[in-house]
């Protein structure tokens, strides 16, 4: 009886001990292009501040975590300068500085959908700010590990959509000049 008790629970450690990794940031071309399009001048990004600081990783039904290298707002934050660098506005010593703070991020894993939640301020060096909710849907699965699975592939995809979401405002420009 014991050794049978023994065994569930080491099987339940394995099946719930996975952790589900969200993959290296990719830059979006679609980013690119709308970081030139604004025409703003180089800018430097300052390090991304969050209401959960050092966040690293959200449970994902019973499945285990979904977990992001090194955190989500240092992600979100890198992901920003590499679009910039691609697109010819980042310089690290100009005077005016962008900085974010991660208001929210959180992720539902549906049995037919899923989604990222982002929450994002954007700030210049002025003083001046917007905040941009973002939200991008992707397909679901009734199996936790798959759906899971899904949750951590989906959010570098999801980061761009934040990221496009951002420069597509219009205050982005007002910000970024």
């Amino acid at each position: 009886m014991k050794l049978a008790s023994l065994s569930l629970i080491v099987a339940a450690t394995l099946l719930t001990g996975c952790a589900y990794n969200a993959s290296p940031y990719g830059a979006s071309v679609q980013n690119v292009d709308a970081i030139k399009a604004a025409g703003i001048k180089p800018v430097a990004v300052e390090k991304f501040q969050s209401s959960k600081p050092g966040l690293t990783s959200i449970t994902c039904r019973a499945a285990g975590p979904v977990t992001v290298v090194p955190s989500f707002e240092t992600y979100i934050e890198k992901a920003l300068i590499d679009e910039l660098k691609l697109a010819g506005a980042y310089d690290a010593a100009s005077p005016l500085k962008l900085s974010g703070k991660l208001e929210e991020v959180d992720f539902s894993s549906g049995m037919t959908d899923g989604k990222w939640l982002f929450t994002l301020t954007l700030s210049n060096s002025r003083n001046d700010s917007f905040t941009t909710k973002s939200t991008m849907n992707f397909s679901g699965s009734f199996v936790a590990d798959k759906a899971c699975q899904e949750v951590a592939q989906a959010f570098g995809p999801a980061v761009q959509q934040l990221i496009r979401d951002v420069i597509k405002n219009p205050q982005f420009k007002k910000l970024a000049n």
